[in-house]
């Protein structure tokens, strides 16, 4: 049963990531398509460095986080609920209520050592936006 379960929700997650794919993808390119937005961005604007990279990779990857948020939230509260209920028969209320100040007191020290992952992973989409930027750039201007 767990695997049918495990199976079914990652189905459910990639078809929820395509559907946000297709939805912010119809609705980005109907604005840069439109009144010259693409030669704007590409030519007079600098705000926005490599729009093609924004608009194809990093909008797959936002969807695909965004689609996830759903069973990386529902599934292990779930398994929390019905966990602690169980416990809970067994050995009383004192097991689970020592099982979630631990939780809570781990999470704490974590948050204090764990290096800030999202400003690295910013930082590393950055940089494959610019390199594949100039790989384009490469190639167009060969």
């Amino acid at each position: 049963p767990a695997s049918f379960v495990n199976s079914f929700l990652e189905f459910l997650n990639r078809r929820l990531a395509l559907n946000f794919k297709k939805r912010l993808t119809n609705y980005f390119h109907s604005s840069y398509l439109k009144d010259m937005v693409f030669y704007q961005l590409g030519n007079l604007d600098s705000r926005v460095n490599n729009p093609d990279q924004r608009l194809t990779a990093d909008i797959e990857k936002w969807s695909n986080s965004l689609s996830m948020i759903y069973s990386n939230f529902s599934k292990p509260m779930l398994d929390i609920i019905l966990f602690s209920r169980k416990l809970s028969e067994l050995v009383g209320y004192g097991g689970p209520l020592s099982i979630i100040i631990w939780y809570f007191v781990s999470g704490v020290i974590i948050k204090f050592i764990s290096p800030p992952f999202g400003r690295l992973t910013a930082i590393e989409q950055r940089l494959e936006g610019d390199y594949r930027a100039s790989q384009t750039d490469l190639v167009h201007h060969s």
